[in-house]
């Protein structure tokens, strides 16, 4: 092994440690000057081995990779000094030979703290920018304000601004939380005779310097650093205040003052951008209130054409909302011409120039109607010259442009065109209407004669619905309007009032035409009274041979009854006199001969009867007499109560009437009193013993039909138990001596005959109301 020789006499004046060292880690020799101070060097290193070395783990391998290599190697190590503080150090190992190295050691401490604070002041500067570069406003702040609180390992931090004599916190905060605002006194605080762009640097005794700042004293402040805020536009006045407040004593870090002045440089600039936001936004206010009510045709669009804001003239002229409008592609408020002519024509040199005036354009209002506008803008863009939004006028030329047509049209009105087509309009077979915004401007001959106008003039100028019945109007207007809106044909039939009062049906094929330069509609119509008439007529008798059926269906039904009636009620007499004859054939005595013939003779009585309730119902079913006639209500009651007189008396019963909704009503007189007689006399006749009878008629119009109440105050009738049976024929209730069943049978089949209906509201005790429903007015 080649040993390295050092000259005593120059390690003499070498103050770093050099060792000589083995492949095994073997110190073979060092020199440790004897005023290098670290704790393990103090003692003997001479034969140790540099695994014994805890803060040199690693040692070993790089001395044999330096061997193996032939080339030099650097490590490093720290270790405790004896005051307690981490030193550092470097060591460059060189080969010196096959087997050993020379290790020299230095000591790097004063570096790596310094490279230890440029990296605390890299990071810290970091977390200013990336806490702060997505936010702005509040959170800005905040997050500035917390970061200031933990950059200085301060207690409490604030941002405020000086306004009248006050400190006005805008961000404030804990090291470990925001808190409220709150507003200070600048006077009798650190701030009031502030030196322009100074750092205060207070260690300690806040409290006892400045005994009335409430925040020193509330958080027992004892240390304080704060730096100015200023404006931009205003360097010569410190506008606020940046600090950082410690409960103890502190002192200041290397480049403390450079991060001061980020951290107030942007408070300031947020600060400044949050002010100029404001006074923006007040601008904006007043430009708003004059934009929205300036008697103009102002709006706004953005770079994608759709329009951002309108003024309340403009929606007031166009018709539209705000909400329809805001959003809408401004280019689709023009029609396809105009449309057609800016996108190609004058929008791309729009936006390079950023200013056009007085562009003809065709506007469409809400309702469709063609506005003629002059169009004016300008581009408004940003710091960067991007396009943010254009300022746009309207200016309304329709009444302008249109005395300039109407010359135009005057001048060249008559052509030979012109007047083929006149001919064309004027002989059509069929009545030709030309009518936009509500008036009539031409029509041909057929439609004169159709109208029984002497000449167009009587036509011309007039609105079109004017010659609508008012029957037709609601859907004559609503086909108007889908012709205008969805420009296609409609067709209908409808009422039409001509001139001389009478009314025909028309059928009418409406389309939308352009008529002198404005969208009008052509209405083609031609008289279908005939055809509506047959038709009227074929439905007429349709109904008729309904009710006829029908009528039919109840005859035979009642037939049916009618035959079931007579062969059971005749049927019980006869057999009665068979059975006395037989009695009488085989009996001769003369007791059994009076006892025969006086029951024969109860028996002829009984079966009279019969025929005669019999007779009554075959004629009411097949009256002969059915003529319809006006008849007044009150001159058949008269009768009636003429007839009735004594059995009024006899029952201290008394009728009433109230026909003031009508009396008089085309019905057969017969049927008429037949009802009327029925119906009172039942009113009478089942009386409730505990009070005199009162009977009360009255008529009444109910859905367009006549309708005749006639309402006593008798038994009643128990219409759960009786009710489907109360018209039927030798149907009674009561137990009554003069109950027979058929006065109601009679009275239903008379209504039913003529078309009417009847029905009975009724309840026992209290009496009962008999409705009949005449029919049509």
């Amino acid at each position: 092994m080649t040993e390295i020789r050092i000259g005593k006499s120059l390690l003499s004046i070498v103050k770093t440690p050099i060792l000589r060292i083995d492949r095994t880690g073997k110190i073979l020799e060092c020199h440790v000057h004897e005023d290098f101070d670290a704790l393990p060097f103090s003692g003997s290193l001479l034969g140790r081995n540099i695994d014994e070395f805890e803060y040199a783990p690693n040692g070993i391998d790089v001395i044999r990779f330096c061997l193996d290599h032939n080339k030099s190697e650097t490590t490093y190590f720290s270790i405790p000094s004896r005051d307690g503080a981490e030193k550092y150090f470097e060591v460059e190992i060189e080969p010196g030979g096959t087997d050993e190295v020379i290790a020299i050691i230095r000591e790097i401490t004063n570096r790596k703290r310094q490279e230890a604070e440029l990296i605390q002041y890299y990071n810290l500067i970091q977390n200013i920018y990336q806490g702060t570069a997505s936010s702005t406003g509040r959170t800005f702040l905040d997050h500035l304000t917390h970061q200031l609180c933990k950059a200085f390992n301060g207690d409490y931090s604030f941002i405020a601004l000086f306004e009248h004599g006050k400190i006005n916190t805008v961000s404030r905060a804990s090291y470990n939380q925001m808190l409220e605002n709150e507003t200070y006194e600048l006077k009798g605080s650190p701030f009031e005779n502030m030196p322009k762009e100074e750092i205060i640097n207070i260690p300690a005794d806040c409290t006892t310097l400045y005994p009335s700042f409430k925040p020193f004293q509330d958080q027992k402040v004892q240390g304080f650093i704060g730096v100015p805020i200023y404006f931009v536009d205003n360097q010569k006045e410190v506008a606020g205040i940046m600090c950082v407040m410690f409960q103890k004593y502190y002192r200041t870090f290397q480049h403390y003052d450079k991060i001061l002045r980020i951290f107030s440089t942007r408070a300031a600039t947020e600060l400044d951008r949050i002010r100029h936001t404001l006074q923006l936004e007040a601008s904006e206010e007043k430009f708003k209130a004059l934009y929205y009510n300036t008697p103009a045709l102002f709006n706004s669009i953005d770079a994608e054409g759709k329009i951002t804001e309108v003024g309340e003239y403009f929606l007031e002229v166009t018709g539209y909302s705000r909400k329809e409008v805001i959003g809408m592609m401004a280019s689709d408020l023009l029609t396809p011409e105009s449309k057609d002519y800016g996108m190609n024509k004058i929008f791309p040199n729009y936006v390079k120039t950023g200013f056009c005036k007085d562009i003809p354009f065709q506007f469409l209002k809400k309702e469709g109607e063609v506005m003629d506008v002059l169009f004016s803008s300008v581009v408004v863009k940003d710091d960067q010259g991007n396009f943010v939004k254009s300022l746009t006028s309207l200016q309304d030329v329709t009444e302008i442009n249109k005395r300039k047509r109407d010359i135009v049209k005057s001048e060249s009105k008559v052509s030979e065109d012109a007047q083929r087509l006149q001919s064309l309009f004027d002989h059509s077979p069929v009545g030709i209407i030309i009518h936009s915004k509500g008036v009539i401007k031409k029509v041909n001959a057929e439609a004169v004669r159709l109208t029984r106008a002497k000449s167009a003039k009587e036509i011309v100028g007039k609105s079109p619905m004017d010659f609508i019945h008012p029957d037709s109007q609601d859907v004559a207007k609503k086909r108007i309007r889908n012709i205008y809106t969805k420009k296609t044909a409609h067709k209908n039939e409808q009422k039409f009032l001509c001139l001389d009062g009478t009314t025909i049906w028309i059928e009418a094929m409406g389309t939308l035409i352009s008529y002198e330069g404005e969208p009008a509609v052509q209405i083609a119509i031609y008289d279908i009274t005939d055809r509506k008439e047959a038709q009227e007529k074929i439905l007429k008798d349709e109904k008729k041979l309904i009710q006829l059926n029908s009528h039919l269906t109840r005859q035979n039904n009642q037939l049916e009854e009618f035959a079931h009636i007579a062969s059971h009620n005749l049927r019980a007499p006869i057999t009665n006199m068979m059975s006395l004859i037989q009695i009488k054939e085989s009996d001769p005595a003369a007791d059994t001969d009076v006892f025969v013939w006086e029951n024969l003779k109860k028996g002829v009585a009984n079966l009279d009867e019969t025929i005669v309730e019999l007779n009554e119902v075959v004629k009411t079913s097949w009256e002969l007499d059915k003529r319809r006639r006006k008849v007044n209500l009150s001159t058949v009651l008269k009768k009636i109560l003429g007839s009735i007189k004594n059995e009024l008396i006899e029952k201290e019963g008394e009728v009433q009437s109230d026909f003031s909704a009508f009396d008089a009503i085309i019905y057969p007189k017969v049927y008429l009193e037949s009802i009327l007689i029925n119906l009172i006399t039942n009113g009478l006749k089942y009386r409730n013993p505990d009070r005199p009878p009162i009977i009360k008629l009255s008529t009444c119009i109910k859905d367009g039909a006549k309708c005749l109440q006639v309402k006593d105050n008798g038994m009643g009738i128990d219409l759960d138990k009786f009710g489907d049976k109360i018209f039927g024929l030798r149907k009674t209730f009561h137990n009554h001596p003069d109950s027979r069943g058929v006065g109601l049978f009679i009275t239903k089949s008379q209504v039913e005959s003529m078309g009417g209906t009847i029905r009975v509201e009724s309840e026992i005790g209290k009496g009962s109301n008999f409705i009949i429903n005449f029919g049509e007015v």
